[in-house]
């Protein structure tokens, strides 16, 4: 079955190859849009929130640059409003052309049965090898985020009754801790090439130091309510890209 695969691998690639008559290591520029999902790492609040973004990158040697760009959550951990323009220093490799794909499918092939292979279904391992054999691009990123926060908090009130016949309630959800937000982040970036365009994805985590969110729980009678900021959260950014 392996060599199956990579048999028709090879045999798709010519095709794909046909529009990649230029030079993919000439470009110094890169805008490129997209969506995502965003979530906290803190086992106490897993809501998934869209993220919406753009992104321009500047590449001043053929390894390194600086990426920065413009993003939206409409809600985010339900704290409706969020605004923000990521700053990165990117290191990336160079463009890989069609005449590495040999060698990267044999690599990717090797690479699953080795670590992951254990699957049956033949379009599944057809298609993870064809991603990673025909991968153009790898970049790491790390910078700051600096943001603003429009919304309030998201924090709703619940009564119920206690073993006293009294009634009682508890207040829970998001605390907005303050409405100008800094992260440092860490990520990468996946690059798939035809002609000029590319297409995208991102995972990156965020360490938010200013602690604008907080998991806020209180119940009526407890002295000390629970006030814990989130730290670590992290995206799923995909999208498309322009070389230029």
């Amino acid at each position: 079955m392996k060599r199956l695969i990579i048999f028709i691998i090879l045999s798709v690639l010519p095709v794909c190859a046909g529009a990649q008559r230029i030079d993919p290591n000439s470009f110094g520029h890169e805008i490129s849009f997209g969506s995502g999902l965003g979530t906290s790492l803190n086992s106490l609040t897993t809501e998934t929130n869209p993220t919406f973004w753009i992104n321009y990158s500047r590449y001043y040697t053929r390894h390194i640059g600086l990426r920065t760009g413009f993003q939206y959550m409409p809600s985010n951990l339900g704290v409706d409003g969020f605004y923000c323009a990521p700053v990165a220093m990117s290191l990336r490799t160079g463009m890989f052309d069609y005449s590495d794909y040999g060698y990267g499918a044999m690599l990717a092939v090797d690479a699953l049965d080795a670590m992951l292979w254990n699957s049956d279904n033949i379009l599944a391992d057809m298609l993870a090898v064809f991603l990673l054999a025909t991968l153009n691009r790898g970049e790491l990123f790390f910078g700051l985020t600096p943001g603003l926060i429009t919304g309030h908090d998201s924090i709703d009130t619940v009564w119920y009754s206690g073993i006293d016949g009294n009634t009682y309630y508890e207040r829970q959800g998001i605390r907005k801790a303050g409405s100008l937000y800094c992260s440092a982040d860490v990520g990468v970036n996946l690059s798939w090439r035809i002609w000029r365009f590319t297409l995208n994805m991102s995972p990156a985590f965020h360490w938010n130091f200013t602690g604008n969110y907080h998991i806020y729980s209180e119940r009526q009678g407890v002295p000390y309510p629970q006030d814990t900021p989130v730290g670590w959260t992290f995206t799923l950014n995909m999208g498309l890209g322009w070389l230029f």
